[in-house]
This record gives C-alpha cells, sequence and structure tokens, in this order.
C-alpha cells in the first residue's frame, strides 16, 4: 500500500489555486480560452462562461471553427484568419493580439480585444502547436466612446481652426499651444509657426498691452475678462482695434493655462468715430441752419406786434393776422429741423385740439399758394358745406396738405389743374389732392413716402426740396391715426394722394380761435435790450417804448454790462452770441452783483437746443425763448417783471 496523502494535498492545493483564479478571473469580466489542438489536428476548446458570453455562444453550445467564424464580422474575418495563422506559426512567436467585431445571435455588433499565446511540442520537427490560452474582452463600450471623442474633438478642432475669430491657448510661460487661422492671420506668421513660440516673439510690437493682461490671467485664474487693445502688428502696420477676451483652461483643478479669443473691431470703431462725427455735425448745421433763418424772423415778428399796438383797422389786422401765421408756420417748420431726430424716431408730440377741415385745408392752401399762383395753376377745393371736426394738430395737420398743394404744384406744368376734395363715411374722412401734373413712375410708388425721396420723374428739378415733406405727412398721418397712399397712371397723367382720417368722437366741442391781440403788460419798467442784431434789437425796443417802459438799446456783450451798472434794470433781454462777451457772461456778471439777484432775465436767441436751454439756466436765466419769440409769451413774461423770480428757465 503506498501513502498518497501528500499528493491528495498537492492537488487539493492546485484545485483551490486554480478555483481562486477562476474566481479573480471572474470578477475582471475577462474571458479566458484554452484552445487544444490534437495529434490528428483536431481542435478542442476549453472556454469560460465569459469567453461565451463574449462571442454570444451559449453554454450548452459546442463550440466549432465554424460556429466562431460565423459569428466573426464579415468585414474582419480576413484579420482574424491572419492574426490565427500567424499564432500558429512555429516561426512566429506564437502571440496573437487583435481587437475585431463579432455579431452575435440577437443581431447586435461587439467589439472583442483577443490576446493569447500558443505553446509549441518543440520535441518534433516541425514545432506542432498544443495549446493556445487567451483572453477575451467585450471592448465595445470604450470603442463607442472612443469613436464619440473622436467625432468630437474633430468637430471642436475643425470649429477652433475655421472659427472666424481669432482664437489662441497660452500656457505658463506665454508660449502659445494651439493657434487656429483667423488668429495666425491677425498676426501675419502661419499657425504652426506660432507653437512653442512665446506672445512676445510672434507680436512685439502688442507685448507691451499683453503682458499685464496674460499675467493677470495666469496669476488669478478669473473667469472670462474682456480688453479693449489698439495697435499694430507685422501684418498688420496700420493700427488696429481688437476685443481680446481671455477665461482660463483648468484640468482636475489644475490651471492649465488660458485660453483668448480675439476679434477685431476696427470697422467697427471706424463706423462709430463716422457716425459720431456725422451726427455731431448735423447737429452743429441743425443748428446753425435755425439760427440763422430765426434771426430774420425776429425783427419781422417784433415790427407785427408793434403794427398791432398802435393801429387797429380792419385792413391791417386781416394783413396782419395772415403775416403773423405765416411766421407761426415757418417758425413750426424750423421746429421741424431741430426735431429731425424725434421725427425719424417718431418721438414728436401732437398738439390736440378740435379742429374743423375746412380751417386746416385755408391753412395749408395760404401756405402753398406763392407756388400755385406762382405757376398759374386752377385750384380748387370741394369740401362737405356742414364742419368736418377732427380732433389733431392744427399746425402739424396743416403742415402735411401743404406738402401735398406744393408737391402738386410744382411737379404740375404752369397752367395746371390742382382739385381737393374730401368725403366722410363710417367715420371717416377722406381727401383727395389730384393733379394733371408729371405723375409717377410705378417703380416710384413704393418709395414716394421715404426719407429723401423726390416726387416725379425730374429729380433734379431745382424746386424737389431735400426729400422729406412726403415721409413727414406719412409720419404725421399715421401719429393722428389715418394713412396715406399715392396713386399715378404712369408719366405724364398726373398724380393723386389720398389721405383717410377719423373724425372727432360725437359731441366733440371746438375751440375758440387763439385771440391775435397782445394785452399791453404793465408799464414803466426799466428795460435793457441787448442784441448785436441791430433790427431785432430796435424793433424789440421800440415795442417795449410803446408800451411805455424806459428801454435801453446795446449791440455787444460789454456795452450790456454798462448798462446794467448804470441803468439798474427790472428786465434784462439778452442775446447769446454778442460780440466781446456773450449772454452767458453778461448774465453771471449780473448775477454777482448785490442789485443782480433782483431782475428778472431773458434770453432770446436762435440757439434752441435742450443743451442751450441747461446752459442757460445754469448761468442764471430765468427764461429762454428761442427767436421770433412769441410776442403774447415776451410780453406775458414782462408783466411778471417785479413778482417773485422764478427759476427755472423756460
Amino acid at each position: 500500500m503506498k501513502d498518497v496523502t501528500a499528493q491528495r494535498q498537492a492537488e487539493a492545493l492546485v484545485r483551490a489555486s486554480e478555483e481562486r483564479l477562476r474566481l479573480a478571473v471572474e470578477a475582471t469580466g475577462l474571458g479566458v480560452t484554452a484552445t487544444v489542438f490534437g495529434p490528428d489536428r483536431d481542435v478542442r476548446f476549453e472556454w469560460t462562461r465569459e469567453a461565451r458570453r463574449a462571442f454570444g455562444v451559449p453554454d450548452d453550445t459546442e463550440l466549432t471553427v465554424a460556429e466562431l467564424l460565423a459569428r466573426i464580422h464579415p468585414a474582419d474575418v480576413p484579420a482574424v484568419r491572419a492574426a490565427v495563422n500567424a499564432s500558429l506559426d512555429p516561426a512566429g512567436d506564437g502571440s496573437d493580439n487583435l481587437e475585431f467585431r463579432v455579431v452575435r445571435p440577437e443581431g447586435t455588433v461587439h467589439w472583442l480585444c483577443c490576446q493569447g499565446r500558443t505553446v509549441f511540442d518543440t520535441t518534433v520537427d516541425p514545432p506542432r502547436p498544443l495549446r493556445n490560452i487567451g483572453i477575451v474582452l467585450d471592448v465595445t463600450e470604450r470603442k463607442v466612446i472612443a469613436e464619440q471623442l473622436a467625432e468630437s474633438f474633430a468637430l471642436i478642432d475643425a470649429l477652433v481652426v475655421k472659427a472666424p475669430i481669432g482664437m489662441a491657448f497660452i500656457d505658463h510661460g506665454f508660449r502659445y499651444v494651439r493657434v487656429n487661422e483667423k488668429l495666425a492671420e491677425f498676426n501675419g506668421i502661419p499657425a504652426a509657426d506660432h507653437i512653442g513660440r512665446t506672445v512676445a516673439q510672434v507680436v512685439p510690437d502688442l507685448w507691451p498691452l499683453l503682458e499685464p493682461i496674460l499675467r493677470d490671467g495666469l496669476c488669478d485664474g478669473r473667469d472670462r475678462v474682456n480688453h479693449e487693445i489698439e495697435g499694430r502688428t507685422a501684418a498688420q502696420p496700420e493700427r488696429r482695434h481688437w476685443m481680446l477676451s481671455q477665461y482660463p483652461i483648468r484640468a482636475g483643478g489644475k490651471l492649465l493655462g488660458i485660453g483668448v479669443t480675439v476679434i477685431e473691431t476696427t470697422a467697427q470703431k471706424r463706423i462709430e468715430a463716422s457716425l459720431r462725427d456725422a451726427d455731431q455735425r448735423k447737429d452743429t448745421f441743425i443748428a446753425m441752419l435755425a439760427h440763422e433763418l430765426r434771426n430774420p424772423l425776429a425783427p419781422i415778428r417784433n415790427a407785427l406786434a408793434l403794427l398791432g399796438v398802435v393801429r387797429d383797422t380792419p385792413e391791417r389786422a386781416a394783413s396782419l393776422a395772415v403775416i403773423g401765421r405765416q411766421i407761426e408756420q415757418m417758425a413750426h417748420l424750423l421746429d421741424d429741423l431741430l426735431d429731425v431726430s424725434r421725427i425719424t424716431r417718431g418721438r414728436l408730440t401732437l398738439r390736440r385740439e378740435s379742429i374743423t377741415l375746412d380751417s386746416v385745408m385755408a391753412r395749408a392752401a395760404e401756405t402753398a399758394n406763392p407756388w400755385i399762383v406762382g405757376r398759374r395753376h386752377d385750384f380748387a377745393v370741394d369740401i362737405p358745406p356742414s364742419p368736418v371736426v377732427l380732433d389733431a394738430d392744427p399746425m402739424r395737420l396743416a403742415q402735411v396738405f401743404s406738402n401735398l398743394f406744393t408737391n402738386a404744384a410744382k411737379y404740375t406744368e404752369p397752367g395746371g389743374a390742382i382739385r381737393v376734395t374730401a368725403a366722410v363715411a363710417g367715420g371717416r374722412v377722406q381727401i383727395r389732392v389730384t393733379d394733371n401734373g408729371v405723375g409717377l413712375a410705378a417703380e416710384h410708388l413704393p418709395r414716394v413716402f421715404e426719407m429723401f425721396s423726390q416726387v416725379g420723374p425730374t429729380e433734379n428739378r431745382s424746386e424737389g426740396g431735400l426729400g422729406i415733406g412726403l415721409a413727414l405727412a406719412r409720419g404725421l398721418v399715421e401719429m393722428h391715426g389715418g394713412q396715406i397712399t399715392a396713386h399715378s397712371a404712369g408719366l405724364g397723367r398726373g398724380s393723386e394722394f389720398v389721405v383717410d382720417l377719423p373724425l372727432a368722437a360725437d359731441g366733440a366741442a371746438l375751440q375758440a380761435p387763439a385771440s391775435a391781440t397782445v394785452a399791453p403788460p404793465p408799464s414803466g419798467r426799466r428795460i435793457v435790450v441787448a442784441d448785436d442784431n441791430v433790427d431785432n434789437a430796435d424793433t424789440l425796443a421800440m415795442l417795449l417804448e410803446a408800451l411805455g417802459n424806459d428801454v435801453h438799446v446795446v449791440y455787444d456783450g460789454d456795452a450790456a454790462v454798462r448798462a446794467c451798472a448804470e441803468f439798474r434794470p427790472d428786465v434784462v433781454f439778452l442775446d447769446i452770441g454778442m460780440p466781446r462777451r456773450d449772454g452767458y457772461e453778461v448774465c453771471r456778471w449780473i448775477r454777482r452783483q448785490a442789485w443782480g439777484k433782483a431782475p428778472l432775465i431773458i434770453a432770446q436767441t436762435g440757439w434752441g437746443q435742450d443743451e442751450d436751454r441747461r446752459r442757460a439756466e445754469a448761468a442764471g436765466f430765468d427764461h429762454h425763448l428761442t427767436k421770433p419769440a412769441d410776442p403774447d409769451r415776451l410780453l406775458a413774461l414782462l408783466a411778471r417783471a417785479g413778482s417773485v423770480r422764478t427759476s427755472a428757465a423756460s
């Protein structure tokens, strides 16, 4: 009898070791394969459950070479055959390492990674394969993730490289790690030539500006910070503007460097500067134009008021009324020039009241009359005899129709006909202005109401105007809740403009016309009038003297100071733009005197913008009147002299 205890114990240890190995392998999710080659070149497979699952082979199914090959994706069969043959070649190292796809019975495709080694019997010649031991791992998830990452990186790379803005990644040494094509274009150096070089080496002219920006970003790693920089590069020697943004690039809490984006803003800056310049020149032009136009109107208005005070016959009253309305209309049109920006933005304010259509037509026809008479037109107005009441701004609505009448007169040959008709229906009134003039081409109709568009086919007519009349007319009509349209049968066949307006609500009361008479203020005031426009100063002085006031007239700022010092006036009328001292200086000088708090100081000037009013108030003026000042307004202020002085400029 032989004692086999030691043998049994050794076998038990081997089985335990194998079991531990099996459990360890199963825990890793790896499949283990053992392919045994018999002496007659028969093949037997000893595969773990995980290996079978990787190939999609049930546990109770016998493994055959044909069965395994059937599982392999057709596109990968040649590579698998080549790997197997190489592992069975005694001349090789007997190893195989391959990733390939298998198609499981349910139709799903999985990627497998197989690594193995073949053991050969070297006692025979040639050596014969005995066993191939391998491991199998399902790497489908890894492959999918890798493909997705590759696609994402390719997409990101394409976006960055082809982005229309400059982009770069800069490390702690201020070296370029990555640069896209647009930034390379800005810098005038190929993108590849940036890599590894410092910012100072690539753009030395900009480095003094960039160094503190980049250093701050690398030191504190703040979130996105924007900077405007201006300078030159080798590729762009003229001065340029850029918007630079920097943001931290981190990984695992560590600051790797900073990302930089650069947008060139040179064109934008030039446009902004051009717009600012154009806007400033526009404001200056409008202010100067209004100033120069107001000056001749001021003495006319004063003379008108003077005539109204000294004489009062029916004929003179009628003439004065006509002149007064025309001056009011001119002053209103000048206000339109100052309000041109508000017109284009729709910020005009209507001064509505209940008025009749015939009063609007009369005022508009009066304005257009010089053109109508001068070109010998037959002008006829046919409107309903009963009052057509509108809730409207009389001056603005008259402006609409005076524009239409004037355009009809301008673009109708001398001796033509202009007809104005009106019809009421459904709570609205429709007014038609028809002429037999040059007409409108079909292509001109859609744009006749656009700003700076000329009416008619002959845009080079000297009387064509600036092309703002119809645009303004449309805006004003729409502000009244109406609409305006243009019609024409073609060139040489006349034009028709139709204005559709809502009637006033039932029961709306008509406003009584404002009185044109000037109520005389209290007399006996001591008044200084200072204006370098001699006609305006003298006519205003005559008006004030006719009302019983003691008036001293001067024509420059120094004379105004001397007159006030000697005369100690109750009221001072000051022009702003006088020689030697302007009106602001004179007003400030008066207010500094011991007696200077008492006088009522009124600015009467051609400068009428909001900034001019603010400057007048700051200088100490009580009121700010733009030329031509309304006599009623002027004399009403004069009547308040001696009462408590108001501090707000009006």
